[in-house]
């Protein structure tokens, strides 16, 4: 039976999705387990919370056993316990999420999810393997049939992201990050190739699928330049903006914050209320977002986080009051969605058609 709940009768915790992407040394994994602490402390509301952790790197998150000792660790190995190969198959991961339900960790660190990805028996393994099937190992027909084999593998890794969505715990996603080929220097460089994922301003890539990215509750990509700092913000929403400061690092206070926003206590809707009204205001030009600014002090404070965005819109208001000021019906001349070419040669062709038939009468 279907039935709709009134909001005011669900009390139950809204549970968080945070991606952390990045290089080597860009500080993943004491940065999730900082934010995991926060998390499992404000969740259960006791000191000392499990922490579950599933380490794919050669029992790395080891090295911070002892800062760490609430954490729960599960090395998840590309082999069985008779030493065969199993790889990282979606399949796999979806056991690990329901044992760590099953456990009752209020939050589970995945590190690092880039296996389910591109290692051994992750997707790109699998569509390879399906593609050598479908092809009989002729390489002309690969071209033909990668759709086929994309369209087998795809689903189950769609349906390990749904699982993941639709976990009872809190996760973490650490994935790694490499390099984009970037043209120009400096403050000019952008990256080489766009993709319907892939940022200008942001010089690299995570090893996932875009899908995983913009499913999570907060996507980001830490930089070697600022370990820890969520320098590179993709995916982040009004209630955690004022939480993640490019020039400060992650932590438990981080964690903390987000876990009081699932639990319906933080105090984000109202930032979230703050930055709409800024940006309201910002859409009617620089002088009167100049005296919102300084009429609200606390307010400014908190719309500070997503600043270049409040330039932009006062800028392109500015400018669109300009353009009505010269000429009021500028727009309206022009809104046959031609350019100017197009006009002068649209222009030049009635000329002559009416210059012809001038002549012939």
């Amino acid at each position: 039976m279907i039935r709709f709940i009134p909001v005011a009768e669900l009390n139950d915790p809204l549970t968080l999705s945070i991606g952390l992407s990045g290089g080597s040394g860009t500080g993943k994994t004491y940065t999730a387990l900082l934010m995991a602490r926060g998390i499992a402390e404000t969740m259960t509301g006791r000191k000392g919370a499990p922490i579950g952790y599933v380490d794919t790197e050669n029992r790395r998150a080891l090295h911070y056993k002892a800062a760490f000792p609430e954490m729960c660790h599960f090395d998840f190995k590309a082999v069985d316990e008779a030493g065969n190969l199993v790889g990282f198959g979606p399949e796999r991961w979806i056991e690990v999420i329901d044992a760590a339900e099953a456990a009752g960790l209020p939050v589970l660190i995945l590190d690092s999810f880039s296996h389910a990805w591109e290692g051994v028996g992750g997707v790109l393994d699998l569509h390879a393997t399906t593609l050598e099937r479908l092809t009989g190992g002729d390489g002309s027909l690969a071209d033909k049939r990668s759709q086929l084999a994309w369209a087998e593998v795809k689903p189950r890794y769609r349906r390990l992201i749904d699982r993941i969505v639709r976990a009872k715990t809190n996760i973490i996603i650490c994935t790694r990050a490499k390099p984009v080929m970037q043209s120009g220097f400096g403050n000019k460089a952008k990256n080489a190739r766009k993709t319907k994922t892939r940022r200008e301003d942001v010089p690299w890539d995570p090893a996932s699928d875009g899908d995983l990215m913009f499913e999570m509750t907060t996507m980001v990509i830490l930089d070697p330049s600022a370990p820890g700092c969520p320098v590179h913000q993709i995916k982040v929403a009004d209630q955690f903006k004022t939480l993640l400061d490019p020039r400060r690092p992650m932590g438990v206070d981080t964690g903390r914050a987000m876990a009081e926003w699932a639990k319906g206590q933080g105090d984000a809707q109202r930032q979230k209320e703050i930055l709409d009204a800024a940006r309201a205001q910002a859409r009617t030009g620089t002088d009167a977002m100049r005296t919102w600014w300084k009429e609200n002090p606390d307010k400014a404070a908190v719309a500070r986080s997503i600043l270049s965005e409040l330039q932009d819109l006062a800028a392109a208001a500015d400018r669109d009051t300009a353009a009505v000021a010269d000429d009021p019906f500028a727009n309206l001349a022009d809104d046959d969605g031609m350019t100017p070419e197009q006009r002068a040669e649209l222009e030049a062709a009635e000329s002559a058609f009416r210059s012809s038939h001038t002549e012939t009468a």
